[in-house]
């Protein structure tokens, strides 16, 4: 669907200024296309480990998170092995769960969206088990606190996925549990504060040992000297990143207070940059923002999300055309 506003991603609505596309493009003229990148490009896994205090043996870059969900899975499931998925949430989970023929076991969320905290501790018990926990979560924005997530991981006989790539914009982040714990795995993304989405990065963090197993099983070269150079100037300014997720956390609190004045609209409590709403006639609704060149996520055909739409903190201009769309929708 092609509109003018396109909040139904989660995308940063913030592009990398010209002047620095300006300066990694000049830099990639100078570099050889003929020649394989590094095979571990130590330059940037020190960059990024720095940034997060943390040491480069604790840390695997990808092409995007989603290669980092296939490497940790594919290295871990099998058929018959369980894999524990609290629901509703990022469909990439148990699309390439499903692809590696493993039993999985959904734990749906509470009314409230709120994660089923006990159920998901019990199901994590089989030994050798992958849970898969997204906080924030998509498509809801609830999240875990770092209690609830140290609870699960002590509890489980098997490997945590945290997927915390909305992390930036809200909840708890457990970075540190990575040195206390063996068994735990931290996803990022520089593809949402970062605004690299069309770049397709991510990362993965977790001590050590699980770090160098699954550093076998992930594809060579897997980052071309594009994305390389990208990741080593947006560290450099990492300021611009700063500042725009302050300006994101502004627009969110904005983009709320608008969206609880039209009553017609329940709006779920998000820590991530986007709100799940509720209302009558979802796809309804969903269509006429269409007609008016807005796009947001219809999951009003999802199993427990019926009737609930997903929308994307944009710019102030977007979020105020959005929730003045809306509210003449429902005059």
């Amino acid at each position: 669907i092609d509109c003018q506003i396109k909040l139904n991603q989660n995308e940063s609505p913030f592009d990398v200024p010209q002047f620095l596309k300006d300066k990694i493009l000049t830099k990639l003229k100078k570099t050889k296309w003929n020649i394989y990148p590094d095979f571990i490009p130590d330059d940037i896994y020190i960059k990024v480990a720095d940034y997060y205090r943390l040491s480069k043996h604790n840390l695997l870059i990808g092409n995007g998170s989603n290669e980092m969900i296939n490497t940790i899975l594919t290295a871990t499931l099998e058929s018959g092995k369980k894999v524990v998925i609290p629901t509703p949430t990022f469909t990439v989970y148990n699309l390439i769960s499903s692809n590696l023929n493993a039993e999985i076991e959904l734990i749906p969320l509470n009314k409230d969206f709120s994660f089923d905290v006990e159920s998901i501790a019990m199901a994590s018990q089989d030994v050798g088990s992958v849970t898969i926990l997204c906080s924030p979560n998509n498509p809801t924005g609830t999240h875990l606190s770092k209690s609830q997530v140290e609870y699960i991981v002590k509890k489980s006989s098997g490997i945590v996925v945290l997927d915390e790539a909305y992390i930036h914009f809200g909840g708890e982040s457990c970075l540190d549990l990575i040195t206390q714990y063996d068994n735990i795995i931290i996803l990022r993304t520089f593809s949402k504060a970062f605004g690299l989405a069309g770049l397709r990065i991510g990362f993965m963090l977790s001590n050590v040992d699980l770090i160098r197993e699954l550093a076998k099983v992930k594809l060579p070269y897997n980052l071309n000297i594009f994305t390389l150079l990208t990741i080593s100037e947006i560290f450099d300014n990492i300021e611009i990143v700063l500042d725009n997720i302050k300006e994101i956390l502004k627009e969110k609190k904005f983009l709320e207070e608008k969206l609880n004045e039209i009553k017609e609209i329940e709006v779920i409590p998000s820590q991530a940059n986007f709100f799940l709403i509720r209302v009558n006639n979802a796809k309804s609704i969903f269509d006429k923002l269409v007609e008016n060149g807005i796009l947001i996520r219809d999951y009003s055909s999802s199993k427990f999300l019926e009737n609930c739409l997903r929308i994307s903190v944009g710019t102030r201009e977007e979020n105020i055309k959005v929730t003045e769309t809306l509210k003449k929708i429902f005059m």
